[in-house]
């Protein structure tokens, strides 16, 4: 029974151990002591063993056998390992234990083992025991209570000590929470100081440059009253931004002044249409798209039958006044994509779009009878009316050329002329 009830100490000391490291993670300053702690409680569980081996023998009145007197040698030297280890050289005890640790050495130390080795004396002897079960307890028994006084102890200077140590560590944690509150509300006005005085500005910078790169002047980055490198930089892409928006203006002048150049070198200066040179441009370009579709490419070639004696009978005046009127009645009767142009004195040519030669040909018979009955009145209150002679020629395929279809158109538009004029002739 003694040695089933010791069975069970191992497994309290292993759980008093598992509390202890615990303890000592939160803690790490308690450590020794409660080391010195748990040493005191197994120095108190060994001295109660030791005590019970002498139970049996007290109780039969028989001597200790050999296995007992080694046992007892045993637990002897696991107390005096226990008792060094809690005197261990180097340690800072504490004052007040002082005097409770020499307590254990007196009592249990002296007088306890003294009746231990008493009793094993009288064994080996033969005597009988001068005491019997309860008389050793009586005896042995309050030896050891310095032993759980110490152990007392020693776990209240632990919990004294933790607790020192728990109000430093909140002291500490509200000193930490305070300073990094601080800190943070230090930073944030850094970081809003920064944002107002930095980071918008350059955000701001960033966009105007953005803004100029993509050819938008119309608004000014500002800042330009800060004294600082920002400042200078803001106020010179104001500047940029000033100079760009007057080379801007400079190029859309330069622009428009070479558009109007280029529309008066492609266009006839007195009739407002396509100049010879501009039409020789678009109609080669036009052939070139016709050769590679395969399609058939016109030309209605015409002039103002008569045109010199209208000069002579009422002068250049009403002769420009024709031109112009011819021109504007030919530019309104074609559709978009087909092209008029002035090709050199009162001769006109036109390249109709996507027109067969039939088609070509009822064309140019629809412009003829526009120009016959258009009537133009003169400054003297005159009215006059003109005809025109047209020569239509068209061509398929890659050989096709435009100085050949303009000189067929011509010869069309003389033998037109040969028959009487104010009629269509076609090149075949």
């Amino acid at each position: 029974m003694i040695d089933q009830m010791f069975a069970l100490v191992p497994l309290a000391l292993d759980a008093a151990a598992g509390y202890t490291l615990d303890a000592e993670r939160a803690y790490p300053r308690i450590a020794r002591t409660l080391i010195k702690a748990r040493y005191a409680v197994e120095l108190r569980e060994y001295a109660g063993r030791l005590g019970s081996v002498l139970t049996a023998p007290l109780a039969t009145r028989q001597p200790l056998t050999q296995d007992e007197h080694a046992l007892l040698q045993t637990l002897r030297g696991r107390l005096a390992q226990l008792r060094q280890q809690m005197q261990a050289p180097g340690e800072d005890n504490p004052p007040d234990l002082a005097p409770v640790a020499q307590r254990v050495d007196t009592i249990y130390f002296g007088d306890g083992l003294r009746l231990v080795a008493a009793i094993e004396q009288a064994s080996r002897a033969g005597r009988p025991y001068d005491m019997d079960t309860g008389q050793l307890a009586q005896r042995y028994v309050p030896t050891m209570a310095p032993i759980l006084t110490l152990r007392d102890e020693l776990l209240k200077e632990a919990q004294t000590q933790a607790h020192s140590d728990h109000e430093l560590a909140r002291r500490e944690l509200w000193i930490a929470v305070l300073s990094g509150a601080a800190i943070l509300l230090a930073l944030t006005l850094l970081l809003l100081i920064v944002r107002r005085r930095v980071v918008v500005p350059l955000l701001r910078a960033t966009r105007a440059v953005i803004r100029l790169g993509n050819g938008d002047y119309s608004r000014d980055p500002g800042g330009s009253q800060r004294a600082d490198e920002i400042g200078d930089m803001l106020r010179a892409l104001s500047t940029l931004r000033n100079n760009s928006i007057e080379r801007q203006q400079l190029e859309l002048e330069r622009q428009s002044l070479i558009d109007e150049l280029r529309s008066r070198a492609n266009t006839d200066y007195l009739t407002g249409i396509l100049n010879r040179r501009a039409f020789t441009t678009a109609g080669n370009q036009r052939l070139h798209r016709a050769q590679q579709s395969k399609e058939t490419l016109a030309v209605l070639l015409f002039d103002i039958d008569h045109f010199k004696s209208v000069n002579d009978s009422h002068g250049h005046e009403a002769g420009d006044q024709v031109l112009i009127r011819v021109a504007a009645v030919i530019r309104d009767a074609l559709r978009d994509g087909e092209i008029v142009a002035r090709h050199g004195g009162e001769e006109f040519v036109v390249m109709p779009a996507h027109c067969s030669h039939e088609q070509a040909c009822a064309l140019a018979e629809r412009l003829r009878e526009l120009i016959a009955r258009e009537p133009l009145t003169m400054a003297d209150g005159q009215v006059l009316r003109v005809t025109a002679s047209f020569g239509v020629a068209s061509a398929t395929g890659p050989a096709a050329a435009l100085d050949d279809l303009l000189h067929a158109a011509d010869l069309a538009l003389y033998r037109a002329k040969r028959k009487g004029r104010n009629r269509v002739e076609s090149a075949g």
